[in-house]
């Protein structure tokens, strides 16, 4: 890296641990990596508060290892501590919302603005954000594209938001940040995010209701899409009987709460499912459920090639982290390995500057470990 860039760069959270969670999907495009385009220093905003920021966030350390010799699972993410104070969350938040107010709902991708990463949910699992961020480079090189649910369920969720808010305001041209459906009052009071700020701010003034609720005055104005030099189509749920055309998107006003219904709704809350063909109501309660004519019909009203989403972990996924659907009009991924202790492999999706796709796949640890030992005794034999 250039020394001209030294006070921007992106602390490495790589460890030797880090190192064993992930493996490249070898079977995809063999397509030589491309060079990423280094931020222009006019691009990155200089902000010695959120500097420290995100070098606190970025070099905690783990818990130490435990010795080769202990019987323990080795399936457990040990949890980073990273003090944060409720004023600096209070402060992000403030510079956050500034920074997607710059924002229409639907971000538009040109091909200069690639190579472009684009992440699955993540769900408070603070460490894997960091293996991402190492593994595919720093984002003063690297560009990002997040699909949403950064919380819940896991048990990091403030660091993971946290982070990725101080990184979205430290390099608005290179970090984007969409929203998904735990990004809303109703779902992450009810899947764990509230009562984690509860839980750490409780002695705070204001208590975590205060952060919780600052939280999300920043997640009501998350973008709700993306758009990739005009072909391929990114969002956290899914696609809708109200989209029309991309500027339906444009067009939803922000800060906004998700409804019960409605273009906004599906963009977060929406599947694919060709058990039932057409529009179908959600299992889940709420928005609809697409089959694969619904898909190929959309990208041909829309003029797009791909449609990229996140939102679901499925039986097929467990292995490789990511499902096609509709003749490979439509591709799902899921960015958290080892979810709710399922042992699945997790994926990011990698975009070239050609369009061409590739798939970065996150083991477990276990899986990790278990492969290489496989390869060695090959070696022997």
């Amino acid at each position: 890296m250039d020394n001209k860039t030294t006070a921007t760069k992106l602390p490495s959270a790589e460890s030797s641990e880090d190192k064993e969670d992930e493996e490249e999907d070898t079977s995809t495009t063999d397509e030589e990596e491309e060079c990423e385009n280094e931020v222009p220093e006019s691009e990155v905003i200089e902000n010695a508060f959120l500097d420290e920021l995100i070098f606190r966030l970025m070099t905690a350390k783990s818990p130490q290892a435990q010795s080769p010799g202990s019987k323990k699972s080795v399936e457990a993410t040990p949890i980073i501590q990273v003090q944060i104070s409720s004023e600096e969350i209070i402060q992000l938040c403030d510079l956050a919302i500034q920074s997607f107010a710059c924002q229409k709902a639907l971000i538009r991708f040109e091909k200069k603005d690639l190579p472009l990463v684009i992440v699955g949910d993540l769900h408070g699992q603070f460490r894997d954000l960091r293996s991402i961020l190492t593994r595919c480079g720093p984002p003063h090189k690297q560009s990002y594209l997040f699909l949403g649910d950064y919380v819940d369920r896991g048990i990091q969720g403030i660091e993971v938001a946290t982070l990725l808010l101080a990184l979205k305001c430290k390099y608005p041209s290179k970090v984007f940040m969409l929203r998904g459906n735990h990004e809303d009052g109703n779902t992450c009071m009810s899947y764990g995010f509230y009562d984690e700020c509860l839980e750490r701010f409780l002695l705070d003034e204001g208590g975590g209701d205060k952060i919780w609720l600052k939280f999300l005055s920043v997640f009501n104005w998350l973008p709700l899409a993306a758009i990739i030099d005009s072909t391929i189509l990114a969002m956290h749920g899914g696609i809708s009987p109200h989209l029309h055309t991309l500027d339906d998107i444009d067009r939803i006003s922000r800060p906004a709460i998700v409804p019960p219904y409605g273009l906004l709704c599906d963009l977060v809350w929406a599947d694919p499912d060709d058990r039932h063909d057409g529009w179908s109501l959600s299992p889940r309660g709420i928005s609809f459920t697409f089959s694969s004519s619904i898909v190929e019909s959309m990208c041909h009203k829309l003029g797009i090639e791909l449609i990229v989403r996140a939102h679901q972990l499925t039986s097929e996924m467990i292995r490789s982290g990511h499902k096609f659907f509709a003749n490979g009009r439509l591709v799902t991924i899921f960015s958290a390995p080892n979810y709710l202790n399922m042992r699945n492999d997790a994926c990011v999706m990698k975009i070239s500057k050609k369009l061409h796709c590739r798939f970065l796949i996150l083991r477990t640890m276990r899986k990790a470990m278990r492969t290489r030992s496989l390869a060695h005794r090959q070696r022997k034999s």
